[in-house]
This record gives structure tokens, sequence and C-alpha cells, in this order.
């Protein structure tokens, strides 16, 4: 039985980062936007795994705080994910950080940290909006959560609306990671930019506020692998060809199963061609031309 006032997390495996930090021509390091995801973790079979998936190559990192970590920056620009129940207000915070960890949390009403109100001033804040959603992701082994955290004022804006809704929608919710490439013009200047956003393309809004979604999401699940299993009956049920061929007994029997492969237009794989090769070879009496003549091609 649970604590009923304890908050329920999945344990965090990784991170999904927007940025990597680039040398200055000072020789120091600078943080740079990235057009491509790029994923962190303790766990090197991790990293391996959403390399081979998503490209990229895996490599030792450093983190700001804490043990060594590897990463990889792939070529990709979406991957599927699982989204789980998560709390939007928990999502987004206002927040100073410096070399020792976070220093100030806040609403923008109240600081979290200290208990007390929010020490910035609302027209200029010292702190930085940052957002965080978990996602799993769907290709990679494992039930940990990859948390993906931004700055991005138009991420800021979005993605906690998107958690909302998949909060009043429960369950895990299938859906896609992906980077929308957005463009503003400011001071006759035009940018071009990426942030990230959750597309949820199983699920019709009404769906997702139905309260069926778990259900909905388990019938679908159980269709397509009822359809994949259905597939690999039905190949692995595929007549034994080779077999037939070999068990001819006579060669009138191996002239008919050639015309009637003919006639069903079964390809004639080089399996097949030597099998009726060596089973007219095995008769007393040379089989029809035609089959010889074919087979030896």
């Amino acid at each position: 039985m649970a604590i009923v006032n304890l908050q329920r997390r999945q344990t965090e495996v990784g991170r999904i980062r927007l940025g990597a930090k680039v040398p200055t021509s000072t020789g120091k390091m600078r943080p740079s936007p990235l057009d491509r995801l790029r994923f962190t973790s303790p766990r090197r079979d991790l990293i391996e795994r959403v390399a081979e998936l998503y490209g990229g190559t895996v490599g030792p990192w450093e983190p700001p705080r804490g043990n060594a970590q590897w990463e990889v920056i792939t070529d990709a620009t979406s991957v599927p994910v699982m989204v789980p129940p998560q709390d939007p207000a928990e999502s987004q915070w206002y927040e100073a950080w410096s070399a020792g960890g976070c220093l100030r949390r806040c609403t923008g009403e109240r600081e979290v940290i200290s208990g007390g109100p929010c020490v910035c001033d609302p027209e200029d804040r010292d702190c930085k909006m940052h957002t965080r959603i978990r996602v799993m992701l769907a290709q990679v082994p494992g039930i940990g959560v990859w948390r993906v955290d931004t700055g991005s004022y138009y991420a800021a804006t979005e993605l906690p609306g998107v958690a909302e809704l998949l909060a009043a929608a429960g369950g895990i919710i299938p859906g896609r990671l992906l980077l929308s490439e957005r463009t503003v013009t400011r001071n006759r200047e035009t940018k071009k930019f990426v942030v990230p956003i959750l597309d949820i393309d199983e699920f019709t809004p009404d769906e997702l506020l139905s309260g069926k979604v778990p259900e909905l999401a388990a019938e679908r699940r159980a269709v397509a692998i009822d359809g994949r299993s259905s597939e690999r009956a039905a190949i692995g049920a595929g007549p034994d060809l080779v077999g037939i061929v070999r068990s001819a007994d006579s060669k009138e029997h191996l002239g008919e199963l050639w015309k009637q492969f003919g006639a069903e237009g079964v390809e004639l794989t080089p399996e097949l061609k030597q099998a009726f090769k060596e089973t007219a070879a095995g008769f007393d009496e040379v089989v029809e031309a035609e089959i010889v003549e074919e087979v030896s091609l």
C-alpha cells in the first residue's frame, strides 16, 4: 500500500538535451543550440542503443556536477516516446543556479526552496525559465524515464499545456518527441531555431479526453500484436516446397510438380531449383528435358 502523500516518480535513466558546449576563440566553453537530439546517461548500454537506433558516435561526457557519463549527439530530430503521467505544476519553474546547485526555484509568486515569496522583479527577473518533461523511449529497453530540459520560451508556453492534456487523459500515452523549426523576426533580423514539442498521433483530442485512453491503447496494442503474430504464423505455415519436391516418387510426379509450380507462379529460388535437379538425378530414367535445362541455369 502506497503512502498517499508521497509523490510517485519514475527512475530517471538519462536526459535529452537540446544543446552542447562548444569551445570559443579564447579557449573557454559556451553553450550552443543543436538542431538534433542529444542524449546523456550514466549507463553506456542505453546510450549505445540510442546510437544504434538514431545514429551518432558514443563518447564520454563530464557533467558540471556528479560522476562521469556517456553521450551521443544523434542524427534524429524526432523519436517515438511513451509519455507517463506527470504533474504539470511540477514541470516548470523560474530558477537561479550557481556552481553549487539551484539557489532559487519559484512559481513567479512563491519561492519553494525557502518557502518565502519570489524575490525577483517581475519586469526584470534574475531567474531563468526552465521547463522539464519526462518521457520513456519507446524503442530503448528499460522502464526508466528520460528528462527533457529546455529554457525555450516557446517550449515553456506549449509543453505544459500538452502535459496537462495528457495528465487528464491518464495512463502512459504513446507519442513522438520532435524538434520543430521556428522563425522569428525582431528589429528586422530573422532568426531560426528549434523548439521541442510532443506530438500525439495515435489519439484524437476526443479520445484523449474520453477517460478511456488506457483501454484504447491496450486494445490497439493487442490488435497490433495479434496482427504481427498472424503474419508470422502465416509465414511459418507456408508449404515446404523443397520438401515437396524431394518427396516426388517418380519422374511423372516431378514433372507434374514443375508444371504446377509454373502455373501458380511459384518463385524458383536457387534452393528450389537445386531440389528439382537433385531429385531428377535420382531417377533411373531421364526426366523431361525442360525441367533439367531450366533448373541448371
